[in-house]
Order: C-alpha cells, then structure tokens, then sequence
C-alpha cells in the first residue's frame, strides 16, 4: 500500500500543523500493540514522522489505529500491515472506536499506585485516588481541538496528543506538580502515558508524552463563553474577574515553590519587546503612528530587575473553565508559536495577569453594540479593575512600580495581537490596534 491515503488523512486533520507546506511522510514506527491481532478490532498507536522537502524541519504525530483482516474493515482504510499469523490486515482511524479508548484506558490502569506500568515502549503514569476503573463508557468530545479529547463516563477526559513534542509536554509537567501540591484552581491529573521509539530513516531514538488524563468537571462552563453570555445579558462580571484573579495568584504561587526562579534584566527584557515591535511595525504598518508611545513604555523597564518563575504562557478567559467548585485554569502548554524551551522558560506573572486584561478587552468588543455603546468598555474595566484585586495588584500603586511594568506586558501582547489579527482576521484588528494607540496616547500623547 502507498503512504497516500496515510498521508492525506494526516493533513487533512485540523491538527496537521504543516498547512500550506509541501509535506512527506518520512516514516511510521508503530509502538506495542495495545490489543492484539486476533483480539478484533487489534490496536495500536503509531507514530508518524512528516518532513518537508528544502528544511530540516520535521514534526511527530500521533496515530491510533484499529486494525482487522483486511476485507472486514467497514470505513476508510488509512493504513496497512502484515500479521505473521492473521495475514495482511487493514487499518483505520480507532479514534473514534470505544475498543480503542478502552485499550488506552487498560494501559492507563496498569500503572499501580506505586511503580508505574511498562509495555516495552509504553510507560503508563498513575498518581493514585482517581475513580478510574476499566470499561468505563467513552465517547469523543465533539469541540474544535487541535488534540483529540475522550471522555470517560462523568469521570475523567483523556487528551491524546497528535503533534507531539519531544520530552516532556508542559501540561502533564505543570499539572503534575500543581495536583501533588493540592493546587485546587486546576483539575486534578490522574495519570499519562509516554512513548519510547526509534526514527525508521536514522535509528535516533526519540521519547515524548503521547496523553494525559485528568478528572472532568461536571457543569464546567467555557470562561470565554461564560463572560460572554453574562455582558450580553447586561450582568456585571467583576465579583467572577475577582475570583479568577485570586485563582491564578494561587497557580503562581504553587509554580513559584515548584520550578526553578530567576530575575530578568529589565533593559533585555525592553530591548527584546522594541525588537518585537520593529518586527510588527513591518508586518503591520498600521502600527507604525504609535511605535514612539510604545517605545516609552518599554523604556521604564530599563534598569529595573524582574522577578521570572514558571507561568502559564498563554493566559486567557478561553484557558479557563468556571465550575460549581470556582474556576479551573487548563491548557498549560504555553504560547503555540513558542518553542518548547521558550515556554519552559521562566518568565514574569505579568505575562500572564496582561493576558487575562487583554482577554477582557476582547470580549467587551464582541458586544453587539461594542463600536457605539460606552458600557461595553465600562465592563471590560471593572472586569479588569477586578481581576488585578483579586490578584493582589494594588490599584494605588506606585507609578514606577507595578503599573509601569504591567503596562509594557500589555502593549507587548497587544502588539502581538495586533499583527495575528492582521494576518488571520483584518475585520478583529481594530481591537488590539484600539489598545495600542490608547497606551501610547498615555505615555506620549500621541494622536
């Protein structure tokens, strides 16, 4: 069999990361089988390495695939392989067959509380006191993922990887640390899964986390949505930015007693955000009018230390879920366009907490009435006013303090925005270019 139809399906999957590219499959190196031939349908998870022609560049992806003899097989057959015993057999995507969610669940379950579980290249992790048990009912989340989420019962969802990274994913690092320590602003890690194999081109052999599975919230609601639904119902939200402020000033405290801490000189880190700055300016001009506002802003970072420590990343109300329980921050893989050691590098809760303000801002502008109605901007300020109490941020604070570094995070990540909205949505880019222009006005007065 050709790797077409292997190849097709994979960049066609909303998780190809390679779209617009010319990719080729390099390779497929199949890991244990999970179920056996012989056991219909057999499963097992394999891994698919893409490269693409004139880079070195190459990404791994994950594959689970359930097989039967071939002629048996009802659907699209993406992948083929020979049995010693049971002949040629057929393949096709099991990510969506209960039989394989219960196979990856068994090997979840072989991990006892103490020694974790080991099939070959396969180690399953557990941490114990969990509600898992085997042949829990299973179905696939339905939401736009770029991973493929299975839900077990009312009890726990199982995220499977399906570009995967190399080493250890900051997700299962993070909520590893923060379930031992009793963080309970996250939900709570009952185990993963990692996978050992060697290139078929090279030998080089290569280690990554293939899934985690953590407890499901019952009645969470999505935090984006959640704010949302309460500014076009006319409800104030700032008793809710409160007490996400404090939940994330508890994720931090608990990261910072975790991982390592290190300070930032304040003139690198304002060298590096006029650098990203000069980058945006060129890709989206538009932001050249308040480049020297901007430039100010940076500027009082200059001799200044910072304190570093692990964060989040990538912090927003989308990276949240409000339960009965309070609010779950998730999603602790980082900015996506970052490298693996950028996001595991330590970096300033300012990242974060701006996110969050940033966060606010654009909800208030999917109002309706956004473009003429003051009290959508009146909202996204109490809201923001509220999360940086609940955090600790004192709104008195000295002005050569912590406001000045806030207001540097800020304008970064809406220069950010700014130059992705540019690129991916012209129509949103009013949104961080309003914020942009009202910082620099601030620091300069700029028209």
């Amino acid at each position: 069999m050709t790797d077409e139809p292997l190849l097709g399906y994979i960049t066609a999957a909303r998780w190809f990361g390679g779209k617009g590219r010319d990719p080729r499959l390099i390779g497929v190196t199949p890991l244990p089988w999970l179920r056996p031939p012989g056991e219909w349908p057999a499963i097992r998870q394999e891994i698919a390495e893409i490269g693409y022609p004139g880079s070195d560049d190459h990404d791994f992806y994950q594959l689970v695939i359930s097989y039967r003899p071939a002629g048996e097989v009802a659907g699209s057959v993406i992948s083929t392989t020979t049995d010693p015993e049971h002949g040629e057999l057929s393949g096709i995507d099991g990510t969506d067959d209960p039989a394989a969610h219960a196979a990856l669940l068994d090997l979840l379950l072989s991990a006892a509380d103490g020694p974790d579980g080991n099939r070959d290249s396969l180690v399953a992790h557990r941490l114990g006191s969990d509600p898992l048990t085997p042949g829990l009912p299973s179905r696939v989340f339905g939401g736009e993922q770029s991973n493929t989420s299975v839900l077990f019962a009312h009890l726990a969802i199982m995220k499977l990887f399906r570009r995967i990274e190399i080493g250890r994913n900051l997700d299962i690092e993070t909520h590893d640390v923060l379930t031992r320590s009793g963080t309970g602003d996250v939900a709570r890690l009952y185990g993963w899964i990692e996978g050992n194999w060697s290139a078929p081109d090279d030998g080089i052999s290569y280690g990554a986390d293939l899934a985690m599975i953590t407890e499901l919230l019952p009645d969470a609601r999505d935090g984006w949505e959640y704010a949302l639904a309460e500014l076009r119902a006319g409800r104030g939200f700032s008793a809710e930015a409160d007490r996400l402020g404090r939940a994330l000033a508890h994720v931090h405290t608990a990261l910072r007693a975790n991982f390592p801490t290190a300070t930032a000189d304040g003139d690198q880190v304002a060298a590096i955000m006029n650098h990203r700055l000069d980058d945006a300016v060129a890709a989206a001009p538009q932001l050249a009018p308040y480049a020297d506002g901007v430039w100010a802003v940076f500027a009082k970072l200059a001799g200044r230390q910072l304190d570093t420590q692990r964060v989040h990343g990538d912090f927003h109300l989308g990276q949240t879920l409000h339960t009965p329980d309070g609010w779950k921050i998730i999603d602790f893989e980082g900015e996506p366009a970052k490298t693996l050691a950028e996001r595991s590098r330590p970096d300033s809760v300012w990242r974060d907490i701006a996110g969050a303000l940033r966060s606010f801002d654009y909800a208030a502008a999917h109002h309706p009435d956004a473009a003429g109605d003051r009290s959508a901007a009146d909202w996204a300020r109490s809201c923001q006013d509220a999360f940086l109490a609940g955090y600790g941020v004192r709104a008195d604070a000295d002005p050569a303090d912590d406001l000045d570094v806030l207001s540097a995070y800020v304008a970064d990540k809406a220069i950010y925005e700014v130059v992705y909205e540019a690129r991916n949505r012209p129509d949103w880019v009013h949104i961080p270019l309003t914020a942009v222009a009202s910082i620099a006005r601030r620091s300069q007065h700029v028209d």
